[in-house]
């Protein structure tokens, strides 16, 4: 998946606007659009890492072109600051309802 149209994806799931999404990154709201719209074909590191940043997700996620992350990856990454403050008895709660899951397949 094309950077431009991974980064739509996160800024539609995260329910925000061009220009929130500029706000937050000190960017221009023409400077994401032409992100989004592939138009923009060379972004700075410093963008890329503020974009990864304000959608809690990596560099590396947001270039590979392969889309080697699974829906499970995913699925962690986007829940990484819940999953932060879980505590012990909690993490097995969530175990046990992923083994619950796993088996009804």
């Amino acid at each position: 998946m094309p950077l431009g149209d991974r980064i739509k994806e996160l800024r539609i799931r995260k329910n925000k606007s061009l220009q929130e999404v500029a706000d937050a990154i000190g960017a221009s709201k023409a400077h994401i659009w032409e992100l989004e719209s592939n138009r923009s074909k060379n972004p700075s590191l410093d963008l890329l890492k503020k974009l990864a940043g304000y959608f809690d997700t990596t560099v590396a996620f947001l270039i590979d072109e392969q889309g080697t992350q699974s829906q499970a990856e995913m699925f962690f990454r986007r829940n990484s600051d819940k999953l932060g403050t879980l505590e012990e008895e909690q993490f097995k709660v969530l175990e046990d309802l992923l083994n619950v899951i796993a088996k009804k397949k």
